[in-house]
């Protein structure tokens, strides 16, 4: 099965705006992404660009994001749940997994 694994290294991440860029490199989301919540779940509900069967997101280390913007934290996390519903509509799974420290 063709599967797609994406990591987001949480040591970098204690903002959006670095969450966006992490969000953005590891996932290969096209030149055009526009670096806000929109764009990011245009993105993470397209992935055209890198087609699987399954899809997995390990975000390493979200506590340090989670603590330094705890409502754009949680932001993120509202949009990778809507995005694991709108792939699972669509029989293709999206695993996302958090790892605290």
């Amino acid at each position: 099965m063709n599967h797609k694994v994406f990591y987001l290294d949480g040591k970098k991440i204690n903002s959006k705006q670095t969450f966006l860029k992490q969000a953005a490199e590891a996932m290969e989301f096209p030149p055009y992404f526009g670096a806000n919540w929109d764009a990011f779940d245009e993105c993470i509900t397209d992935l055209t660009w890198c087609p699987a069967q399954r899809y997995v997101i390990l975000y390493d280390h979200a506590d340090i994001f989670a603590q330094a913007e705890p409502t754009q934290y949680q932001i993120a996390l509202d949009i990778l749940n809507s995005a694991k519903e709108y792939w699972e509509a669509n029989n293709i799974p999206l695993k996302f997994l958090v790892i605290n420290k």
